[in-house]
């Protein structure tokens, strides 16, 4: 039984963008290219770099099936490159090995065979245990400071009879100061995330399980409260704090693959974790044990995460990268 060997070629191609150390590489996947009678051929990877102004291009295979790769596999996509002369190398990688006719075709036509199986989620996660962070925003707010645009004896007048209702020129109904935060909150989950971030990793660790409070501002232009004589005073800004909490789980592992080469040696390791709403993010292992991650949007598009900042605890310094 075969699948659609999707899975293994995007494994694949992050692998491949993983281990590339130069700019002048680049990896396709799925990349149609000319034969030689001016018909376009699917290549499964497609690796194009150049070396001293010598263009080298490197044509992958990749086959996911529940059972070894028949040496008549090897063949088609012998004959699929010997009709596309621009191709230099060619790669073969299987999930679950090969017959042995296919081993001697790919030593007679100097095709490099690489496997990539699958691993179980337990081993997973008895090598490489995983966390996922979800953050909790509790119904829970710090009294906020208002900003106005007023002398200090009229502010105790007004402050003393204030009922926590603000005023917009653009809107028909007054607006509670609460309906305001918790919309804020809604709309900007994303900096809430950030902001509470940035506090728990300077927590100590046993805080690092509890609520803590983030505060934010916000900026108005067009908002004002009432005074008991009907005046209108201008709200300038709002500082608030919201307590959070960031939850920890077991993470959703999708699969996991080992990629041996040619030799049996071990090149890398990938795990795929599902971080919700139909987004993922796989995380490729090198043989240094060091870690590249990606994430893949709804398009199934990976984009490759990099490090924003490093925090040192001696220091209590951020480092931008």
């Amino acid at each position: 039984m075969r699948n659609n060997g999707k899975s293994l070629e995007k494994t694949i191609r992050l692998i491949q963008e993983t281990l590339k150390d130069s700019e002048n590489t680049k990896v396709f996947n799925n990349y149609k290219i000319e034969n030689e009678s001016g018909l376009k051929r699917e290549i499964d990877i497609l690796i194009v770099s150049s070396i001293n102004d010598f263009d080298i291009k490197i044509a992958i295979e990749c086959k996911d099936y529940n059972r070894r790769v028949p040496a008549s596999d090897i063949e088609a996509f012998q004959s699929k490159c010997d009709r596309i002369k621009e191709i230099n190398k060619k790669v073969f990688v299987s999930t679950n090995g090969y017959q042995a006719g296919a081993i001697d075709a790919a030593k007679y036509y100097g095709i490099e065979l690489y496997t990539a199986n699958k691993l179980k989620q337990e081993n997973i996660k008895n090598w490489f245990p995983i966390k996922q962070m979800r953050l909790r925003i509790e119904p829970k707010f710090i009294a906020p400071t208002l900003y106005l645009d007023a002398t200090q004896e009229k502010l105790e007048t007004v402050l003393k009879d204030f009922n926590s209702v603000v005023y917009g020129e653009k809107i028909n109904e007054p607006i509670k100061i609460e309906t305001l935060l918790i919309e804020a909150i809604e709309n900007n989950k994303i900096k809430i995330w950030n902001l509470a971030l940035f506090k728990w990793i300077k927590l100590e660790e046993t805080k690092k399980d509890e609520s803590f409070p983030v505060q934010f501002q916000l900026d108005f232009n067009d908002f004002y409260i009432k005074s008991t004589k009907k005046e209108k005073i201008k709200l300038f800004r709002l500082i608030s704090s919201v307590y959070v909490k960031f939850v920890k789980r077991d993470a959703t592992i999708l699969s996991g693959r080992i990629v041996k080469g040619s030799k049996n040696n071990d090149i890398t390791k990938s795990i795929t974790i599902d971080i919700g709403k139909n987004l993922s993010t796989d995380i490729i292992i090198d043989k240094n044990e060091e870690l590249t991650f990606f994430t893949t949007n709804e398009k199934d598009e990976p984009q490759k995460l990099t490090t924003l900042f490093t925090y040192n605890p001696n220091t209590k310094k951020f480092n931008k990268k």
